[in-house]
C-alpha cells in the first residue's frame, strides 16, 4: 500500500466500527502490536502511542508539558492510550491460594489477555483514561489496543462532563482525578462493553490495523535515520 493511499483511506470517510475480523499478522507487525501491550504504560502512550498520532493526523510536538499535540490555528490536543485486556479478576486472595495466585501469573501478560475488536461488547474489561486535564486541551484523542486493530476517538472539551441529563452525559465520567485537586481540573473515565457503543457513536475517528500501523513506525524510523545523518555531515 503507497503513502498516498494510506493516508487517503485514514484520513477519509470513517472506517466501519464493525470490520473487526481478526487478520493472519505478520510477523513485524505481531511483534510490534505485541511490544506496544507489553511496554510500560507511559512508554507505550508517550513514546509510542502519540508519535503515531501526531504522524497520522500532521500535528505539531508541543510547545508545553500540558498537552500532547498542536494543530492548525493553534488547536490544542491531549492523547491518551489503554490497552483493552481481558479482566482476571478470579485470580485474587479471596478465592485461590497463594501458591496458585502466583502459578497464575505466568499466564496473565497482556498477550494472553488480549480482545478482539468483535468481542468488545461480550468480554469483561476496564479500559481507564486517566489523568485527562480539561484546561489543557481543546480535544481529546484516546486510542484503545484491541488485539486486531486500534480505535482511535476524538472528543471535543465541551461533551466531556457530567449532566443532569443522561444522554447528554460522557459516560462514567468523574471530574477529580489526577495532579488537580480542585474538583473538575482532572478526570478519568472508564470504557466498558456496556458504554463502548457509545464512543462508537459519538466520537470514533478512525480504525488502524496494525500492518498500517507499521507503515507509519517505518516512515517515522526512515525519518530518525535521515536526520541523524544529515547531522553527521
Amino acid at each position: 500500500m503507497s503513502w498516498s493511499l494510506l493516508f487517503r483511506l485514514l484520513k477519509g470517510k470513517k472506517m466501519s466500527a464493525n470490520n473487526s475480523k481478526v487478520l493472519q499478522l505478520d510477523e513485524i507487525s505481531r511483534k510490534v502490536r505485541d511490544g506496544l501491550f507489553l511496554a510500560p504504560s507511559r512508554t507505550y502512550g508517550e513514546q509510542y502511542i502519540e508519535p503515531f498520532i501526531r504522524e497520522l493526523y500532521e500535528l505539531s510536538e508541543p510547545t508545553k508539558n500540558d498537552h500532547d499535540a498542536i494543530g492548525k490555528s493553534k488547536h490544542l490536543y491531549e492523547i491518551k492510550a489503554c490497552k483493552v485486556l481481558k479482566s482476571n479478576k478470579s485470580n485474587n486472595k479471596k478465592k485461590r491460594d497463594i501458591l496458585s495466585r502466583i502459578i497464575s501469573e505466568n499466564s496473565n501478560a497482556e498477550t494472553n489477555r488480549l480482545i478482539p475488536f468483535k468481542n468488545s461488547k461480550i468480554e469483561e474489561y476496564l479500559a481507564n483514561v486517566q489523568n485527562v486535564k480539561r484546561d489543557h486541551f481543546d480535544t481529546l484523542i484516546y486510542v484503545l489496543l484491541f488485539e486486531d486493530c486500534l480505535k482511535i476517538f476524538f472528543a471535543p472539551k465541551s461533551i466531556i462532563k457530567k449532566s443532569s441529563n443522561s444522554a447528554n452525559a460522557f459516560p462514567n465520567w468523574s471530574d477529580k482525578h489526577g495532579r488537580y485537586d480542585k474538583k473538575g481540573k482532572s478526570g478519568q473515565f472508564g470504557i466498558t462493553k456496556t458504554n463502548i457503543q457509545w464512543h462508537l457513536d459519538n466520537c470514533l475517528k478512525d480504525t488502524v490495523t496494525y500492518p498500517e500501523l507499521v507503515k507509519i513506525y517505518q516512515k517515522l524510523a526512515e525519518e530518525h535515520a535521515s536526520k541523524k545523518y544529515n547531522n553527521s555531515k
